[in-house]
């Protein structure tokens, strides 16, 4: 019976995405669905880093928006559950043209959402799952603090949005002619985005919480471990995320012009890496300047000449390295920034010799390093440690104390999130450790992300916990 109840819900589901994704036009540019969240909600919460920013913990950001709702309704006297509830199904956004940054539209300030609303373009929807068209209209015209009226079944949001009511579903636009055009759409299977590009509709149809669809560049997903080649460019993409084990698992699927070659990663040292601090890279990459543009906006954080320095000579030796090479370091509460570059021993081991002795490095025999005074405060140290030749700001004795404590491999949530595959590029952050030092809250949050290409294909993947 159980397994009954399950199937009839799995498909009661389905059937709700596929009704609300008829709405968008196959001319259109971008859509992102939101799936059942008032479902997913109390699983949402369970992953540390959402719960960090929902819970009165951490940013209270869940009573922030409750106690905003309550006192509008308290003073208006409108029914808030009415209006929560349109957030709790399905909610859809589309447009046609323009460009949206998706990280770009976060904000834990409740009204630089009113003000998405307000600035709705000619060409964009938001589509609600609810039958309360003449209450929900009324709440979001006290939102916005704008008369409401209504002249033929269409709702006039003072003078830039119009809201109309078709079926299940309550449409809000920037203008009259987008209301008629998607419920057109609906109606006729041929207009719509779903009925013709079904190989994708239906990879997003599967269970997800979050998913949408991009053509060309209209939707940008700026993720802080990736660097845009000039050259290649992307014809569409597409992304879904859920929620599982406590962990939120988004996947961003980009198809480019170009094509590449999957790379196959052989004696991958990455779970060897020791715990030095809060973040940990793998970088596989053929084009040096690359990888070093992947590297720089997450390490080299400071604006120090000192860093400059090591930045430059970490690019000649990223030049002579054949493959991997790996990255660990730790930002800490007063922006200082540790770091070890990590090359495979037998990876352009002797052209990495000869840079470091043009640079007028000198040998310590007794520490067995070679030394390179950047500064008087700064120095750089190159030394050979188990499977790895090691540039760092940090002594080969500090290094080695801190190797024989820990290794990336003796971290739960690395072994927990870790799925093992080739990558080009792959990142662990313990974002846990980050918020304690910069906000001294306590939470067990880690992201794990990889980057790899395959094909016309370059795919991301990003667990967060």
């Amino acid at each position: 019976m159980k397994k009954i109840l399950i199937a009839v819900f799995l498909l009661i589901v389905v059937f709700a995405f596929s009704s609300i994704l008829n709405f968008v036009p196959l001319d259109y540019s971008l859509f992102i669905q939101f799936q059942n969240t008032g479902k997913i909600y109390s699983d949402l919460k369970k992953v540390p880093f959402v719960n960090f920013v929902l819970s009165d913990e951490g940013l209270s950001f869940e009573n922030y928006f409750i106690n905003y709702i309550e006192n509008m309704g308290y003073k208006e006297g409108i029914d808030k559950e009415k209006f929560l509830r349109i957030f709790s199904k399905n909610v859809l956004f589309l447009s046609k043209g323009g460009e949206v940054v998706l990280d770009d539209t976060l904000s834990f300030d409740i009204n630089y959402y009113f003000d998405i609303l307000k600035n709705l373009s000619k060409d964009s929807a938001l589509i609600f799952e609810t039958d309360n068209a003449t209450e929900i209209s009324s709440y979001f015209g006290e939102l916005l603090d704008e008369k409401v009226k209504v002249d033929d079944g269409v709702f006039f949001i003072g003078d830039f949005l119009y809201a109309k009511q078709f079926k299940d579903y309550y449409i809000i636009s920037g203008s009259k002619t987008t209301l008629e055009y998607l419920i057109s759409v609906y109606k006729n299977p041929e207009l719509q985005f779903s009925n013709v590009e079904k190989s994708i509709s239906s990879i997003l149809e599967k269970d997800t919480w979050i998913c949408g669809y991009s053509k060309g560049s209209a939707l940008k997903i700026n993720l802080p471990f990736t660097v845009e080649d000039g050259n290649v460019k992307t014809e569409y993409l597409f992304f879904k995320g859920k929620v599982e084990d406590g962990v939120l698992r988004i996947q961003i699927h980009q198809k480019t012009n170009n094509y590449y070659k999957r790379n196959a990663l052989v004696d991958d040292l990455m779970e060897n890496i020791p715990v030095l601090g809060n973040y940990f890279a793998g970088i596989t990459v053929e084009d040096s300047k690359e990888a070093l543009k992947i590297i720089e906006p997450w390490v080299f954080t400071i604006e120090s000449t000192d860093l400059t320095k090591f930045y430059n000579l970490a690019e000649s030796l990223i030049e002579n390295s054949t493959s991997t090479f790996y990255v660990v370091g730790d930002v800490d509460d007063s922006t200082s920034v540790s770091v070890a570059f990590l090359f495979k021993l037998s990876d352009g081991y002797e052209n990495i010799k000869k840079i470091f002795e043009k640079y007028l490095a000198k040998y310590d025999k007794i520490k067995d390093e070679w030394v390179i005074n950047i500064s008087k405060e700064f120095k750089l140290y190159f030394y050979e440690y188990e499977q790895f030749f090691v540039v760092s700001n940090i002594e080969k004795s500090y290094y080695a104390k801190k190797a024989r404590v820990k290794k990336l491999m003796d971290i739960a949530a690395y072994n927990f999130l870790d799925r093992k595959r080739s990558y080009d590029v792959k990142v662990f952050l313990d974002i846990g450790d980050l918020v304690y030092k910069f906000l001294g809250i306590r939470i067990n949050s880690k992201v794990i992300f990889w980057q790899e290409k395959s094909g016309y294909f370059i795919n991301y993947f990003l667990d967060i916990m």
